[in-house]
C-alpha cells in the first residue's frame, strides 16, 4: 500500500517533533542533532494495517506518531514479533537488507512517518560522532530486544510471551500504565505477535483472566495488574 503524502516536511520547527523530542531514537540526540537529521525528511501518512518491508524497502524512517510492529515471518505464514515501535523510533536501518530474512513493519495505528534520506543521514554520521555513537547504541538495544524476544520464545509458556506482549503494547502506547488499561488487540494478533495459534492463546488469556491480571475478555484486552503481567513475562 502506498502512503498518502503528509502536509509537512520534518524539521525541528515542526511541533509535532518538539513533543517527541525525549522518546526512543530522538531521546539520544541534542536539539541540533535532530533538525540537522530531519531538513530533508519527508513526511508520510500510513493507515492502519500498511506492511512496510523488507523493514524497511525505503531506507530509514521516524515515527512521528502512531504504533508499528517489527516481525520476522516464515514460509508457513507463522510470524514472530521482535520489537513495537512509537513516536521518536527509528525504523528500518542504514545497511543491506538480508533477502533471505523477510522481516517487515506493521503499521498498528494510524501513522506518521519522517522518511529519511539515506544518503543525508550516512554523511551526518560521517561528520558528528555524537549521531554515530546514538546510532551505535540504537543497534546495540535492538540487538538486546531482539535475543530478549528469541528467548522468550524457545524457553517461556505461550501464556508467558502473550503476557510478554501484552506489557510491550501497553508501555509503547504512551498512555499511563494504570489498571484499566485497554489494548485493542485481537487473540489472532497476539498469536502472530507470540509465534502460536489463536486456539492456545486463547487459553492463555482465559488463565490470566482466573488470576485477575486482565479484565473479562472481549472487545481486546483491559490489564489490572501491571505487576503481576510483568512478573508472568519476565525473560
Amino acid at each position: 500500500m502506498e502512503a498518502a503524502e503528509a502536509p509537512r516536511s520534518g524539521g525541528w520547527s515542526d511541533p509535532r517533533l518538539s513533543g517527541i523530542a525525549h522518546r526512543g531514537f530522538l531521546g539520544r540526540l541534542s536539539h541540533e542533532l535532530i533538525e540537522e537529521l530531519t531538513r530533508t525528511a519527508r513526511s508520510a501518512y500510513y493507515p492502519k494495517g500498511t506492511i512496510l518491508g523488507p523493514a524497511t524497502d525505503r531506507g530509514p524512517a521516524l515515527v512521528v506518531s502512531g504504533m508499528l510492529r517489527y516481525f520476522l515471518s516464515a514460509g508457513d505464514g507463522r510470524q514472530m514479533t521482535i520489537r513495537y515501535m512509537g513516536p521518536g523510533d527509528l525504523v528500518g536501518s542504514l545497511g543491506n537488507n538480508d533477502a533471505n530474512l523477510k522481516t517487515h513493519a506493521e503499521v498498528l495505528q494510524p501513522a506518521v512517518l519522517l522518511n529519511l534520506d539515506i544518503r543525508d543521514v550516512r554523511s551526518l554520521a560521517a561528520r558528528r560522532p555524537a549521531f554515530a555513537e546514538a546510532l551505535l547504541d540504537e543497534t546495540v538495544s535492538r540487538v538486546r530486544t531482539a535475543y530478549r524476544t528469541l528467548s522468550a520464545s524457545a524457553f517461556m509458556a505461550v501464556r508467558s510471551r502473550v503476557a510478554r506482549d501484552l506489557g510491550e503494547r501497553a508501555k509503547i502506547s504512551g498512555t499511563p500504565l494504570r489498571p484499566g488499561l485497554h489494548l485493542e488487540v485481537t487473540q489472532q494478533a497476539l498469536a502472530d505477535a507470540t509465534g502460536s495459534v489463536r486456539e492456545v492463546v486463547a487459553r492463555a488469556l482465559r488463565e490470566l483472566r482466573e488470576e485477575n491480571v486482565i479484565g473479562p475478555l472481549g472487545d481486546g484486552v483491559t490489564i489490572l495488574d501491571f505487576d503481576a503481567l510483568d512478573r508472568i513475562g519476565a525473560v
